[in-house]
């Protein structure tokens, strides 16, 4: 796997030097025609002029078929997002709307029950505890007073 690397690299430096090499002689070529033939020049220049104005009309249509390319998957996303995912959002909504409201139910009965469990301990509190304090009051007394009575005899 190493040695593939190493060729790989071998090769593409290869590569890279016979087009330095190339672009190097043409460049070279280029200069001695301007010297030796002055119309030359115009016939370069005119040459490069329609070179650059292909490539800038390249580009141009390049860049077209980019925004085209841009704006379908824009409007097919957009198409996706209403086809599938806005039905899905209302479902959710709709099923959020049913759990608050049978949070608000759950809510008011507890409410109701809480009333109901204060009620019942006053309840409770008044009627039961009252009369079990009191008797207990009356029995802690006739303790007392039979303790009393029996110390006195004592004497």
């Amino acid at each position: 796997m190493l040695r593939r690397r190493e060729q790989r690299s071998t090769t593409l430096g290869k590569w890279i030097g016979i087009g330095l090499a190339v672009i190097g002689l043409i460049t070279i070529a280029f200069i001695v025609a301007a010297y030796i033939y002055p119309d030359f020049r115009e016939a370069t220049r005119d040459i490069a002029i329609v070179i650059l104005a292909v490539f800038q009309m390249i580009g141009a249509l390049l860049t077209a078929a980019l925004l085209v390319a841009i704006l379908y998957a824009v409007f097919s996303i957009r198409r996706l997002a209403k086809d599938t995912v806005l039905p899905k959002v209302d479902q959710l909504t709709v099923k959020v709307d049913r759990l608050l409201d049978s949070t608000h139910s759950i809510t008011s009965n507890v409410q109701e029950t809480t009333s109901a469990v204060s009620t019942t301990t006053v309840y409770v509190a008044e009627r039961v505890v009252s009369p079990v304090i009191r008797v207990s009051s009356l029995m802690a007394g006739v303790r007392s007073a039979a303790a009393f009575l029996a110390r006195r005899g004592e004497k």
